[in-house]
């Protein structure tokens, strides 16, 4: 499994930044944040030799080491004492969040696990230098359409568009069921539930800009899947490992399994 790299943190490290008083904050405060975002395994989770913190929080503290938001203009860090001190969001850096906080909120808030997190992160730090622009397709906006979220309407099409093809896809026999339990819920709510479903990310799905949308969908029909909001959240019970579609299965007891 791939380390945590210190490019993969900017962008989250500025989202805090900039929700934090006065946008600033403390390296302590920035690195328990961080780790609770990424939830650190394996070699990251290791205590380094004759301390009591991780590998992990050495790579946060090595943002300030290596000057790496200095190095792009997004943050400066101020010192106020010995070992003491905080970063605080520039303008460029906040352009810079804005630009990519779509992409943000969908990796955030769709509780993808660490590892998914991570390349993510790395694709859209890429995407900077190649200067390519990523279109993400943000199934909540679907889910919770009435919810108070900022979107473009181009998001909203294309999640609609990757949703209304997902249920064609899985759609049998002219019904939609949840891929874990089978719950139906037209058979349960009659017309009124017909269609109704939720769209689990089991990996992000982007596309960059130039990319024809069709070819994009297609291949994220490999990443989605239809299931019922009780499954959905099941899955993503433990932030940091998702439950894959035959763990979440395997954990239904056979009296709840609305298979045929």
């Amino acid at each position: 499994m791939a380390r945590i790299t210190e490019e993969q943190l900017v962008l989250p490290s500025l989202m805090l930044m900039d929700n934090s008083q006065n946008r600033q904050i403390t390296t302590t405060i920035l690195r328990e944040k961080l780790t609770a975002i990424f939830k650190p395994i394996g070699e990251d989770a290791e205590i380094l030799s004759g301390r009591n913190d991780t590998k992990f929080d050495q790579i946060v503290r090595n943002l300030n080491a290596h000057k790496t938001f200095e190095r792009f203009g997004y943050a400066t860090y101020v010192t106020t004492g010995h070992n003491q001190g905080y970063y605080e969001i520039t303008e460029n850096g906040r352009n810079y969040l804005k630009e990519n906080m779509p992409i943000v909120n969908y990796l955030l808030n769709n509780d993808f696990a660490s590892d998914d997190l991570k390349k993510s992160f790395d694709i859209v730090f890429e995407d900077k230098v190649r200067s390519k622009n990523i279109l993400i397709f943000d199934e909540n906006t679907t889910i919770n359409e009435g919810a108070s979220k900022i979107i473009t309407s181009k998001t909203y099409e294309r999640s609609s568009q990757l949703r209304n093809i997902a249920i064609e896809h899985y759609t049998k026999n002219g019904r939609i069921k949840c891929e874990a339990c089978c719950f139906d819920f037209e058979e349960f709510y009659g017309d009124f539930g017909k269609g109704f479903i939720e769209i689990h990310h089991q990996k992000p799905v982007f596309m960059f800009e130039e990319t024809e949308l069709e070819q994009t969908i297609g291949r994220a029909l490999n990443n989605v899947l239809p299931v019922c909001p009780n499954c959905h959240r099941m899955i993503h019970k433990k932030r940091d490992v998702p439950l894959i579609l035959s763990e979440i299965k395997s954990k239904i007891s056979s009296k709840y399994t609305y298979c045929n």
